[in-house]
């Protein structure tokens, strides 16, 4: 896969397909494969941009901080690369943190959002600790099985097929550990920016899994009703908290209707 530099970073990346550009950011601990299901689907009409992110993936793994601002700006740094001004920003979760910081620093650079599971405010003061202390294990110890469990319950449903379970448990497994605080920190110290989304005029639509146990229901509602041009909000039933791969077919299905409103 074709890679680039940014801020002294060696980051990953896929295209593919011609059109519009639509670029699609992964959750934690995930990576860019976790659109391969809406990259099949939408590159007959579209250009779509998949990263890895810091620490994710075949991106570089170092132990540094950084934020979600920062890896904004790694997709802004990859669409000059490509030569894109413009594009329709989305994602997953942190992708999805991305995406809506983008709108307000980059507000010309972003055609629409596609917001998955995902949220605008800062991580909750009980949760927090919690996902930090299972960071702190993974950079000393590396995967253990408490940790694949804790992360096989928050980042997938509970009704994903034991097949696709352990593809991303092997996926994970595979992954450095070094860097699982700085990786961590970027979600759980992040800003909250809900008091800012009146200022993103972008058209957007929010899909969310009925069953996200890593972001509650209330909290993508609280999104879509905080955004001035949301066109969609759609849940996804029997879907956790990465609905791109339990149930590709219904989050495609919604990427593509509202793409064929603001990306034509």
């Amino acid at each position: 896969m074709p890679t680039f530099d940014h801020q002294g970073w060696r980051l990953e990346y896929e295209e593919r397909g011609e059109g519009p550009p639509v670029l699609l950011v992964h959750g934690l601990l995930m990576d860019r494969t976790m659109f391969a299901p809406q990259a099949e689907a939408l590159s007959s009409r579209y250009r779509v941009i998949t990263p890895d992110l810091r620490g994710h993936g075949q991106s570089e793994h170092r132990a540094e901080d950084y934020t979600q601002w920062d890896l904004m700006e790694d997709q802004a740094a990859l669409l000059d690369h490509l030569g894109v001004e413009r594009a329709v920003w989305g994602g997953v979760s942190q992708g999805g943190f991305q995406s809506l910081r983008a709108s307000l620093r980059h507000p010309e650079r972003v055609v629409g959002l596609i917001l998955i599971d995902t949220q605008a405010g800062y991580e909750s003061e009980e949760r927090a600790p919690m996902f930090e202390a299972a960071a702190a294990v993974a950079a000393e110890q590396g995967w253990t099985d408490d940790l694949v469990n804790m992360a096989a319950v928050l980042m997938l449903g509970d009704k994903i097929s034991e097949e696709l379970k352990r593809h991303w448990i092997e996926r994970w497994k595979a992954q450095p550990t070094h860097d699982a605080v700085q990786v961590m920190h970027a979600v759980t110290r992040r800003d909250d920016i809900t008091d800012l989304l009146h200022h993103i005029e972008q058209p957007a639509v929010v899909i969310h899994g009925e069953d996200d146990v890593a972001i509650d229901m209330p909290l993508a509602k609280r999104l879509a009703d905080g955004l001035p041009n949301l066109v969609e909000f759609a849940t996804i039933p029997g879907a956790g908290h990465s609905s791109t791969i339990e149930h590709p077919e219904a989050v495609t299905a919604v990427i593509e209707r509202f793409l064929d409103k603001v990306a034509q």
